[in-house]
């Protein structure tokens, strides 16, 4: 069957991809290959379709775009040309040697809390926040993990990870590294203890968490907005997203000398997302390296 590069996305690629994606996933990039990558190629047949035109575009999309965005675009035209392949729709593949160029749109900064700024956080919020806060600076956990939790998921020093909220709908953890037993810290443990002999309503598969709707767990931008950001503002930390506070964790522990492996496994990624996305390297470590190696050189 002959098909143009929309129709094979549409009609093949796609439904392949919905059974395996998430959610959380589908949301995100049906929209993302739409806009990106059906619009400009659409029309065009995928037989027509060579490796220069696709570079061209990947090229193109760097001029406004950043890395990480462009990277998902040359990741998803090789699934998709390989579905083709596959399918008998193509002999090649012409998006194996597509490469990221290397100027795209600058990204924006990744920005980490220091000790002291973390401290600050805390102080500043009211006992469920600081609670969800700590969790997710000082544990390490993703915000939809947090407030999915339940009272049956406290286990001692401990939580578990056995689902999470994303945009209000309840999933699964987002990977098999996700669902996972989090170790506390001795404060949260203490924090977390206070929290439950004050709101536990005696039902072990309550929301830790719960809107008000006590049904339902309360949604990340909801308690972000209302609750945490507005404090956090008048004491300039507005910054400190979500996103800052697992990324504070990674790069915190690691100063800390906690290695690679105990990082992951308690953010529940791989090593590499973990050194690579979110712990940020330090100039006094680097400085504090080559200063070891001069003594050693010597």
């Amino acid at each position: 069957m002959v098909f143009t590069f929309g129709k094979f996305v549409e009609e093949v690629y796609f439904p392949v991809a919905l059974r395996r994606w998430k959610n959380s996933t589908a949301s995100t990039e049906l929209n993302r290959i739409r806009v990106h990558l059906v619009s400009p190629l659409g029309e065009t047949f995928m037989k027509e379709i060579a490796r220069e035109e696709l570079q061209m575009l990947l090229d193109q999309q760097a001029k406004t775009l950043a890395r990480s965005v462009v990277d998902h675009l040359r990741f998803w035209l090789r699934s998709i040309f390989e579905l083709a392949v596959s399918e008998g729709v193509l002999d090649r593949n012409p998006a194996r040697t597509l490469f990221t160029p290397r100027q795209c749109k600058e990204g924006r900064a990744k920005l980490v809390l220091t000790g002291e700024e973390a401290l600050k956080v805390i102080t500043v919020l009211d006992l469920r926040e600081k609670l969800i806060v700590r969790l997710g600076i000082w544990e390490g956990m993703r915000p939809g993990e947090i407030l999915a939790l339940k009272h049956s998921d406290i286990d001692g020093d401990s939580v578990w990870v056995r689902r999470r909220l994303y945009r209000g709908e309840v999933d699964s953890p987002k990977t098999r590294r996700s669902s996972r037993q989090v170790a506390l810290t001795k404060t949260t443990a203490d924090m977390l203890k206070s929290w439950v002999e004050a709101t536990s309503p005696g039902d072990s598969e309550a929301w830790l968490f719960p809107s008000e709707n006590p049904t339902t767990p309360i949604r990340r931008d909801n308690v972000w907005r209302r609750s945490i950001e507005p404090k956090l503002r008048k004491h300039g930390l507005q910054w400190a997203t979500f996103q800052v506070m697992r990324r504070t964790f990674a790069t915190l522990s690691k100063q800390a000398g906690v290695d690679a492996h105990t990082r992951s496994a308690q953010m529940g990624n791989t090593v590499d997302v973990s050194e690579n996305e979110y712990a940020l390297p330090r100039f006094e470590d680097q400085l504090a390296a080559v200063r070891r190696l001069e003594a050693v050189i010597q």
